[in-house]
């Protein structure tokens, strides 16, 4: 449970402001990294990217969650797009 970081109960309009923000991150480091690409150029940051931005959101346990589920998908991504590439080849 999210709370004020000194262990009081946000009230809901504080967690629809959290949820807000949380998504907005969520989707714009989706947007930012979309689609991905094979070079080491685009994945080289990546790492540092996602770090700074979970550090950003600090105890926004939902951003966090969100934010590496985006990574997850990005990367999936990737890979749908690399097998494809790779049966296209042969």
């Amino acid at each position: 449970m999210e709370h004020d970081g000194q262990g009081g109960i946000l009230t809901p309009e504080e967690y629809a402001k959290r949820h807000k923000n949380a998504f907005r991150c969520a989707f714009d480091f989706l947007n930012s990294h979309f689609p991905p690409e094979s070079t080491c150029e685009w994945w080289d940051p990546i790492g540092d990217e996602l770090s700074k931005a979970c550090e950003s959101q600090g105890d926004n346990l939902l951003a966090v969650s969100l934010l590496l589920a985006v990574n997850d998908y990005i990367e999936a991504e990737w890979k749908i797009r690399r097998k494809k590439d790779e049966e296209t080849q042969h």
